[in-house]
């Protein structure tokens, strides 16, 4: 499934909670040959505007060798190193510094796209120019460990999604310890984690534009016995978004996949069977524990250039099956997706079994 660059963007941006943040930079679809060339563009933007209102400081504790005393004297220190002996103390003190883990996390990203091959010509001279500009920032090996040592307050709020920002090309740059490049990887290739960041995005989305109460529970199984030992083998109901409000639940299990919807040897298109069988289980155990009427589960499957909506009565249960189709501009997108998750199921549009233009209900 090949989404556009610029629509992963804005699903990174909803997943962070930065969707305000990401309206600010300007930028054309056209302009990108791949992922690295997007996220070198937004992090330069930023990098360009940090340097022009000033990097964030902080009061770093230095300890040095010194003529004199300043700050606090180490003395254990001192007489063990035989300082005295020059003239010397070993002493600690407060320095307002440049030299901060969000600058050295910048500093060290700029430096790695600069040796990136794929990446645009012109982007990389601005990563390159803008890392020559961190004058009295340390040049550090860039580690996950790192960014979990960055202090984000109120005053340098943005400093948080250039975090992010750094952190994605971070997880994605592949070394070639023979010869020393570059690459990004294209995560768009990998199903789980488009799967994680497609579910973060809905979720974010609900939170956003509607009403609803979200949430993602934990889902009981009803009225189950067993002895201690066999029960730790039944396998958790852990949901992805369950939407409240009013007598009405939803509860919304989020697909991506490179096809939806699967097509067996005759032709024949079908649900997938394990994911009809998980909401189903899902709709089931909740209603059987809350007693709600008005309850519906949701298959929502991201795609490409393809939408459905399947409406199913199975067993009592309420089950729609549908799509939001990825490619296509991001501002349809939102609409498209508000319109699904505010669109009210009327019972009597949906027949016992599964409407006309459904794919054949028969799982395996």
């Amino acid at each position: 499934m090949k989404i556009p660059i610029l629509n992963i963007y804005y699903l990174l941006c909803y997943a962070w909670n930065f969707i305000d943040e990401a309206e600010t930079v300007v930028l054309k679809p056209e302009t990108f040959d791949g992922p690295v060339d997007l996220f070198a563009k937004v992090l330069n933007d930023g990098v360009a505007r940090l340097i022009s209102r000033g990097l964030d400081r902080d009061y770093l504790v230095i300890q040095e060798d010194l003529r004199g005393i300043r700050g606090k004297l180490n003395l254990a220190t001192t007489i063990k190193r035989n300082l005295l002996l020059n003239a010397k103390t070993n002493c600690s003190f407060d320095e307002f510094s440049y030299d901060i883990p969000q600058n050295q996390i910048l500093k060290a990203t700029l430096r790695n796209l600069t040796l990136v091959d794929s990446l645009n010509h012109d982007q990389k001279e601005r990563s390159r120019n803008l890392y020559w500009r961190f004058t009295g920032v340390s040049n550090v090996r860039l580690t996950t460990k790192l960014f979990r040592t960055v202090r984000i307050h109120r005053n340098n709020r943005f400093y948080l999604f250039l975090m992010q920002i750094c952190r994605i090309i971070h997880e994605n740059l592949l070394v070639n310890e023979i010869d020393g490049t570059v690459q990004f990887r294209d995560f768009r290739k990998d199903e789980a984690r488009m799967g994680a960041l497609f579910e973060k995005f809905v979720k974010t989305f609900c939170e956003r534009h509607t009403q609803y109460k979200v949430t993602s529970p934990r889902i009981d199984w009803f009225e189950t016995s067993g002895s201690e030992s066999d029960l730790r083998y039944l396998p958790n109901m852990e949901t992805d978004i369950v939407l409240e409000l009013a007598k009405r639940t939803i509860i919304l299990d989020t697909k991506f996949y490179s096809s939806p919807i699967t097509t067996n040897q005759y032709g024949k298109k079908r649900i997938k069977s394990d994911n009809l069988y998980q909401i189903f289980s899902y709709v089931t155990n909740w209603s059987l524990e809350h007693g709600k009427e008005d309850l519906e589960g949701w298959l929502l499957y991201a795609a490409v250039d393809d939408t459905f909506d399947y409406h199913y009565k199975i067993g009592g249960q309420t089950i729609r099956v549908c799509s939001i189709d990825l490619s296509q501009n991001w501002r349809k997108i939102e609409e498209d997706l508000l319109s699904i998750v505010d669109h009210k199921l009327r019972n009597d549009t949906v027949p016992n079994n599964l409407n006309a233009n459904s794919p054949e209900l028969i799982v395996s």
